[in-house]
């Protein structure tokens, strides 16, 4: 047993790290002797290296990181693309391609495959990812995975990868669309995420009215105000308490129209909404609900008058 093996085998604390580290480097060839019998004969030594690979210099990290990720051991071979990932390392990537590719891969060694490549070569490597995504033989598991690594490539091909998404089958496909393009905002995207307000999922609504909500864009506000006009009244309390932080002018005024509403829950949402963003232009219709049916409608009214300065709170008794 070489000395090396030794100082491994005692343990890689915090405390020996550095001797360890040290040692490694000022004796390279027997780091190599015992990198090459811990991955065939010793192999209780692969954890130890794996614990100081992100220590070790570059050509020294290779080296663990190769033989890390061509084990058998799926638990060995996760660390080692691990590793990878976090080092950012391309030099392996054609290995990597291979476990991203193989379908019968550990469903974990394929995911840091896959942000591997995402993250070291994009714009090489984005096909592979779409491919996933598409595919409907892969786990859903896997295809939300590609789909968050697109997140971080964005191009014309990707948003429409991820518009197509949204008319997947799988429920969980088109929540993980909705949701990489509220991440992304490109207004490219309004008229997809404006179809996405019909879905049956109210997950995938959600993360499309929040898309639509964040952009900076006239048309997204506007496609959401009108959405909120046509939508029933369950719907239409649902969409108010997510828009209603946009602080929009557009999108006050759909509010505004809903102080009219036939539904009680539909004019107390919405009175609500125009004490949390005040908007003087509302006063008119605010007051009008000061003899409302509801008790809350017309507090929340109240509220709202005050802070958009159509009441004075002293002449209130609250």
């Amino acid at each position: 047993m070489t000395e090396l093996s030794k100082l491994l085998l005692k343990g890689t604390t915090t405390e020996r790290t550095s001797e360890i580290v040290e040692y490694i480097h000022n004796h390279p060839k027997e780091f190599e002797q015992v990198l090459n019998a811990a991955f065939s004969k010793q192999t209780n030594l692969k954890q130890p290296l794996l614990d100081l690979v992100d220590l070790l210099n570059g050509t020294l990290m290779v080296q663990i990181i190769e033989q890390a990720i061509k084990d058998d051991d799926i638990r060995i071979r996760t660390q080692g693309l691990q590793a990878a990932y976090r080092t950012r390392m391309d030099s392996l990537n054609l290995y990597v391609v291979e476990i991203l590719s193989n379908p019968k891969e550990e469903f974990e060694a394929r995911k840091w495959a896959l942000h591997i490549l995402g993250s070291t070569d994009p714009d090489y490597y984005n096909g592979h990812i779409v491919r996933i995504t598409r595919n409907n033989s892969e786990s859903t598991d896997l295809r939300k995975e590609a789909i968050f690594a697109l997140t971080k490539i964005v191009n014309d091909k990707i948003l429409g990868t991820l518009c197509a998404l949204l008319g997947d089958p799988d429920v969980e496909i088109r929540q993980s669309g909705a949701w990489a393009l509220s991440n992304i905002g490109s207004s490219e995207t309004i008229n997809c995420l404006l179809a996405a307000l019909d879905d049956d999922d109210e997950s995938v609504r959600d993360w499309a009215i929040r898309g639509l909500r964040d952009m900076d864009d006239t048309r997204a506000l506007q496609g959401l105000a009108d959405a909120i006009h046509t939508s029933i009244p369950e719907e239409q309390v649902r969409m108010t308490r997510l828009v209603i932080e946009r602080k929009s002018e557009v999108i006050l005024r759909a509010i505004v129209e809903l102080l009219g509403s036939q539904d009680i829950q539909v004019r107390r949402i919405a009175a609500w909404a125009l004490g949390v963003s005040p908007y003087p232009p509302a006063v008119p219709s605010l007051k009008e609900l000061l003899d409302d049916e509801d008790e809350e409608v017309r507090d929340y009214a109240r509220i709202a008058l005050i802070r958009s300065g159509g009441l004075d709170p002293t002449d209130l008794r609250l």
